[in-house]
């Protein structure tokens, strides 16, 4: 190899690559994560079968069409909705937790490499090693 490939290698590829990241976090890597995190949650109201628990609300469970029997129907229903619409909740709750560690990860890891590295320094002008 030549040397202006392997400058051309170093600052291009890695140098471009360290220098690009951030912007991709941020921008098609943030995207993603949202755009399959939405995904997932559709997916999951899909296999909750919301739509058709809210369909068939007033519709009398085990054909039983007099009034008890009704009523025993809605209230199941609204149980059963009401807790599948907890669990989904709590899902959307979690991928928007997943959503803020992807934004708030290189700022923390970053923070705690600083004050490790800082530590660190600190340390080794303590026991003499760096002075």
């Amino acid at each position: 190899m030549h040397v202006k490939q392997i400058v051309r290698l170093l600052a291009v590829d890695f140098f471009g690559s360290v220098l690009w990241f951030p912007v991709w976090w941020y921008t098609i890597g943030l995207r993603k994560v949202a755009l399959n995190s939405w995904r997932a949650l559709q997916y999951r109201a899909v296999s909750y079968g919301l739509r058709i628990w809210i369909k068939n609300f007033f519709v009398p469970m085990y054909g039983q069409y007099d009034l008890p029997g009704r009523l025993v129907s809605v209230f199941m229903r609204f149980v059963v909705l009401v807790g599948r619409l907890i669990a989904l909740g709590v899902e959307a709750l979690i991928y928007a937790l997943g959503l803020v560690a992807w934004v708030a990860a290189p700022a923390l890891f970053l923070i705690f490499g600083l004050t490790s590295a800082a530590q660190g320094t600190f340390v080794a002008q303590m026991r003499g090693i760096i002075r």
